[in-house]
C-alpha cells in the first residue's frame, strides 16, 4: 500500500522524472553604492543597494536576461555583518539567486570599496548626463 503512494508521488513529483533535485542557483558579484541599511529599530527597513547593470544575468530558465542598474532590496545573509557599512558607501558584493526549489535572493558577502571608485550607472533612461 505504502509502494503505491511513493509511485503516485513519485509520478506528480517533476524531480523524480528528468529536472535535477539540485538547486539552481547563480551568483553574481556585484557593484553598487549603499541607499538603505537595516535599521534594528525599524524592522521593515532593508539592505538596499544601487547596484550596476548585470551583464550576464541569467532568469529562472537559465537564459541570458541582463538587468539594468537599478536599486534593489538584498536581503544580507546570516552570516553578512554591516557594521562598518553606511548609506553611500561604495560596495562589491555576492549577489545571489537560487530560482529552485524556491526563489530565495541575498547578498552572501559585502565588501566597502574606495570611495572613490566609479560605479557605472548607465540607466537606460539617463540620457541627459555625460559620462
Amino acid at each position: 500500500m505504502i509502494a503505491m503512494l511513493l509511485a503516485a508521488i513519485c509520478l506528480s513529483a517533476p524531480a523524480c522524472s528528468k529536472e535535477p533535485a539540485d538547486p539552481v542557483v547563480h551568483t553574481y558579484t556585484v557593484r553598487g553604492e549603499i541607499v538603505s541599511l537595516p535599521d534594528p529599530a525599524n524592522p521593515a527597513s532593508e539592505l538596499r543597494i544601487h547596484h550596476e547593470a548585470i551583464e550576464d544575468f541569467k532568469n529562472n530558465k537559465g537564459e541570458s536576461d541582463p538587468m539594468h542598474a537599478m536599486t534593489m532590496t538584498f536581503p544580507p545573509a546570516p552570516d553578512v555583518s554591516l557594521d562598518d557599512l553606511a548609506v553611500g558607501d561604495k560596495v562589491q558584493f555576492v549577489f545571489r539567486v537560487q530560482w529552485a526549489p524556491s526563489y530565495e535572493m541575498g547578498a552572501t558577502a559585502i565588501k566597502k570599496l574606495p570611495a572613490d571608485t566609479e560605479l557605472n550607472f548607465d540607466e537606460s533612461d539617463d540620457h541627459g548626463h555625460h559620462h
